[in-house]
């Protein structure tokens, strides 16, 4: 018995030891994992993207309308604005949490919220780089369909459209960026890249390209855990994680973009959803969303001296 025990004590003792060392470098043994994908999955098909809205309901990308007309009329019968979420990596982006995510965002920007649903995962082991790409090509035609409801006693007519996107939304949005350069001007009002899981060098060569976008706004978390594993994975500085390159040197910043430095008031991945976000974020998120570059005037902002770099100084946030 006593030499079980022992046994046992010796496991229970090398067990906790693995434990702590996956929780003090949950980063380094992830990037061990973690590659991105080198070929196209072979199961994604046209029914793998599509429009979800906010109570689960599914619809293809050429569909617009259809989702659309789920939408009750406001109220007051004022053209109510329109939100298009772009999710991130991740299994089930249309499961609970994404419509949690979407029912906030519906809550925060007071408007109807509708899901660009893409596939965001292949495996524990596969960064879907190559689906990112794929989904910009169906993007570009939602984009394309978006821009035909704009016309007079059409769906879209008098409905401002902003989008909120996600983490690796940012790499969907390089290749929109760097393909679809014949979008019209001012087919949306604004776009939020929540922590983009993109690269910081160069970005600004197809941010400036997003001329289809009145505004455009980035919010940057030096905290942000999955971001953290991402940069050892790449070896390459993120843009929703910094603005200084991984030597020290500054990227130069596009200049259509404003953004948002949320440390150290933040270090949530999903910093805008209830129960993850503080007081200052939740109201600069949501009036940015509502209002654009007036929120930026925010008693919880303080202009860098850069012009378009913006700190959180909320409560208990240095500098408040």
């Amino acid at each position: 018995m006593r030499t079980f025990l022992k046994s046992l004590a010796i496991v229970l003792a090398l067990i906790g030891a693995a434990s702590g060392y996956v929780w003090w470098n949950y980063d380094a043994v992830v990037t061990m994992i973690l590659k991105p994908q080198t070929a196209t999955a072979g199961d994604i098909t046209e029914e793998s993207f599509g429009l979800v809205t906010a109570d689960g309901r599914h619809f293809a990308i050429g569909d617009l309308e259809g989702a659309l007309s789920t939408f009750p009329p406001s109220a007051d019968a004022a053209p109510r604005p329109l939100v298009l979420f772009v999710h991130g990596f991740g299994p089930d982006p249309d499961g609970a949490f994404g419509l949690y995510t979407m029912g906030e965002l519906a809550k925060g920007a007071s408007a109807d919220v509708l899901m660009f649903n893409w596939p965001s995962w292949i495996s524990m082991t596969e960064f879907p780089v190559l689906s990112a790409k794929a989904a910009s090509e169906r993007l570009t035609i939602l984009l394309q369909n978006m821009a035909e409801l704009r016309g007079p006693g059409k769906a879209l007519a008098d409905r401002p459209v902003m989008i909120v996107g996600h983490s690796m939304a940012g790499e969907v949005f390089r290749h929109v960026a760097e393909a679809a350069t014949d979008l019209p001007k001012g087919l949306v009002s604004r776009i939020l890249f929540a922590v983009p899981e993109t690269a910081l060098p160069d970005h600004r060569l197809w941010m400036e390209k997003l001329g289809f976008a009145d505004e455009v706004f980035v919010f940057v978390n030096s905290d942000d855990p999955a971001l953290q594993v991402t940069t050892r994975m790449y070896n390459t500085a993120r843009l929703g994680r910094t603005l200084t390159n991984l030597d020290g040197s500054p990227e130069p910043l596009a200049q259509n973009v404003d953004y948002i430095l949320l440390d150290p008031e933040s270090w949530r991945h999903y910093f805008f959803v209830s129960g993850q976000r503080s007081e200052a974020i939740d109201q600069i998120f949501a009036d940015i969303l509502k209002t654009g570059a007036p929120a930026l005037k925010n008693d919880y902002l303080r202009p860098e001296p850069a012009g378009n770099v913006f700190v959180v100084v909320g409560p208990g946030a240095e500098g408040s």
